[in-house]
């Protein structure tokens, strides 16, 4: 650590060092113990929160993934149009019978002149029809005329399906701009501390050597305990660095992890300060913002109209289905005769069926009632979620407007502690007050400067968890 000049500028009290960021613990695990990931090429970035961003939404998994279901709903989507074009099929086959197919006809006698001349007889005789080798070949095609509805419905449902996806590529989206957000501010929060931490450190190093040197030197101004004083105050500030140091290094894994860089590749944020805050934010706007963009919200009216289409789908069943079937088939038999002649060898067929359900148990009167209760319950999943969302917005809301009037508290008092810790710092040096009034002025600069740190951070956050709910960023 530099050792820097005894300016005063010596940070945070107790308070400061028992501070919490909440990282989730899944995530930081993944980050140290998966040995599934590697990184040939390690490299070292400087970025900000844009640049942040933009990697993330470029190389996050959990987006790739999302958007992979999309294609599978798309591929879904054409999946049920095909159904508006004819099923064609060619079909061969080769048998081998064990042994020929005969037909036997019977013996029977034929009186051609009675009483002039003798009746005629004529034995049994097995007739060849088929010979063990046959081959079959067929070209099928089925089409369906008329289906009471099913394949509308069903092509419906794949449709928005689709949309359903796209709905959950752009939430996917959201999650990740809102995490690289939260570990970007974490990020910058913790330095700004550990900075903070290390100015204290060294003022207090200083104020140990001073008043080790008063003490040894004999003044009357500085005792033993003023001497343990100082020696406690700079252990403690060096240990809270150390603390902080780490928590900063953590939030850098996490958020190296969000862009979906390598473990092995380090960051460091290029910025120094928050992005600049939206004043005049009004709750009304917010929550109606919320209701008309959030994708979770837009999800289930999807899903509602999902459940329309399931339910013409089942009623279907109330109704005929009518397909049209043709064939053109080709046999083809090693004996010459019996069934193998030319009439036989080629043929064609075309024909149309139809086919409607009399009775199922009641199976499909059933089967729309429970698509009918299913509509309903994601109908009443709506209303549940929008009320959910216009309460956690109304929560940030009122966070935020906190955090900016903490801002403008802190700023104030910012101002006012560093000139009582300057001149606790020189009065010192002249022996004018005791080591306890120095400490104290200091931590109380501290303390001041962490709440305000803190108050940025928390506003910044507040409005990142808001952009999130709303499904896009915040306007005035």
């Amino acid at each position: 650590m530099k050792k820097r000049h005894f300016v005063g500028a010596f940070q945070h009290p107790m308070h400061f060092w028992v501070f919490d960021l909440h990282f989730p613990v899944s995530i930081l695990l993944f980050l140290f113990l998966w040995p599934g990931v590697s990184n040939a090429n390690p490299q070292t970035i400087s970025i900000d929160l844009d640049q942040a961003i933009a990697t993330a939404l470029e190389n996050n998994r959990l987006r790739i993934i999302s958007q992979q279901s999309l294609e599978i709903a798309e591929a879904q989507y054409q999946q049920a149009h095909s159904t508006f074009w004819p099923s064609l099929s060619l079909n061969a086959s080769f048998m081998r019978r064990d042994e020929t197919a005969i037909f036997e006809y019977p013996e029977q006698n034929f009186n051609v002149a009675p009483g002039m001349l003798p009746p005629v007889n004529v034995p049994a005789q097995d007739i060849d029809m088929l010979g063990r080798d046959t081959s079959l070949y067929s070209l099928e095609m089925s089409y369906p005329l008329y289906t009471g509805g099913k394949r509308s419905s069903l092509i419906e449902q794949a449709r928005i399906g689709v949309d359903i996806a796209a709905k959950e590529v752009r939430r996917t989206d959201l999650q990740v701009v809102q995490d690289v957000k939260r570990y970007y501010y974490a990020a910058l929060y913790t330095q700004q501390l550990r900075d903070l931490a290390e100015d204290i450190t060294i003022s207090f190093e200083v104020l140990r050597d001073i008043t080790q040197a008063f003490y040894e030197g004999g003044s009357n101004s500085v005792n033993k305990l003023d001497l343990l004083q100082s020696r406690l105050a700079h252990a403690l500030a060096e240990a809270t660095y150390e603390e902080l140091a780490a928590k900063h290094k953590s939030a850098l894994a996490a958020l190296t992890f969000t862009m979906g860089l390598g473990w092995r590749d380090q960051i460091h944020l290029s910025a120094k300060s928050y992005p600049e805050s939206i004043d005049n934010l009004k709750l009304d706007q917010l929550i109606e913002q919320a209701l008309n963009f959030n994708p979770q919200i837009e999800q289930l009216s999807l899903a509602v109209e999902a459940y329309g289409a399931k339910i013409e789908e089942v009623k279907s069943d109330h109704y005929p289905t009518i397909g049209l079937r043709a064939s053109y088939d080709v046999f083809d038999n090693e004996l010459n005769g019996g069934l193998s002649v030319d009439e036989n060898k080629r043929s064609w067929q075309l024909g149309i069926g139809m086919q409607l359900k009399l009775f199922n148990g009641g199976r499909t009167k059933h089967q729309v009632s429970a698509a009918k209760v299913g509509q309903a319950q994601k109908e009443q999943q709506k209303l549940l979620i929008s009320e959910s969302i216009a309460t956690q917005v109304k929560h940030l809301f009122l966070q935020t407007k906190s955090a900016r009037k903490q801002i403008e508290i802190t700023q104030q008092a910012v101002a006012t502690s560093q000139e009582n810790r300057d001149l606790s710092n020189r009065a010192y040096q002249t022996g004018a007050v005791k080591t306890e009034k120095v400490i104290e002025a200091n931590l109380l600069d501290a303390m001041v400067r962490a709440n305000h740190s803190r108050a940025l951070h928390d506003q910044a956050l507040h409005l990142a968890e808001i952009a999130y709910l709303l499904g896009k960023e915040a306007v005035e």
